[in-house]
């Protein structure tokens, strides 16, 4: 059976957790080191947008938060991809008023941010098509898994209420956690974790698409 990885952003770069013979393992890269943590043969859950439009929004985006009541705001819209390319250093008018002629609204300041992220996994995917990855939002694969929306998961309330959530599918996960990297923190731990139980309901044949029966990217897969 192939492997599967779940991989989230964290402030020191990228986190990877790696299911391979009933066996989570942890690593990470730097912002520009993500492909070392992508390999052909695994299949990959990453919580950072994959296709980028050039001109418009994303629907897959707006269909994403109708399914999280309440905390809709959890999923940022995707900017097209030359707002992104503008990034956080290009002035924020400059930015604004590309935003809007290209889709008809602002950009947020925390997706500017996201910006050389986005771009570097959209890089490396462009130039490797072999390489299964696809792209997964954690807030939406807890709220399956929970069978509800969760607490903010940087309150208290939030990491238990996500590791009892894990915990359905993996008794060990207090273990895993316990195995992370000492600089990640623990919501980054557990979005990876997350991004992974998609990943394995991916290639289990398992997951939902949104929007529901995509073949086509850009969709999310839960």
């Amino acid at each position: 059976m192939k492997a599967a990885a779940g991989i989230d952003g964290y402030p020191g770069g990228w986190v990877r957790a790696t299911l391979a013979d009933d066996v989570i393992t942890w690593s990470t890269a730097a912002v520009d080191g993500i492909g070392d943590l992508l390999a052909p043969g695994t299949v990959t859950g990453i919580d950072m947008p994959i296709s980028l439009s050039d001109d418009g929004l994303r629907p897959c985006d707006a269909l994403a938060r109708r399914e999280l009541p309440g905390a809709a705001s959890r999923v940022f819209t995707t900017p097209p991809r030359p707002v992104l390319q503008l990034g956080l250093s290009a002035p924020n008018a400059q930015a604004q008023e590309l935003s809007v002629r290209l889709t008809g609204t602002g950009v947020s300041r925390q997706a500017l941010g996201l910006a050389s992220r986005i771009l570097a996994l959209d890089a490396v995917l462009a130039a490797h098509p072999d390489l299964e990855a696809v792209e997964v939002h954690p807030e939406l694969s807890f709220a399956v898994l929970a069978g509800r929306v969760l607490a903010r998961k940087k309150s208290a309330a939030g990491v238990g209420e996500r590791v009892s959530a894990l915990q359905e599918w993996r008794r060990d996960i207090a273990a895993v956690l316990a195995g992370a990297p000492p600089d990640v923190p623990v919501d980054d731990a557990l979005d990876a974790l997350a991004a992974l139980w998609s990943a394995v309901r991916w290639r289990d044949g398992l997951a939902r698409t949104i929007p529901d029966g995509a073949t086509d990217r850009p969709f999310i897969v839960v």
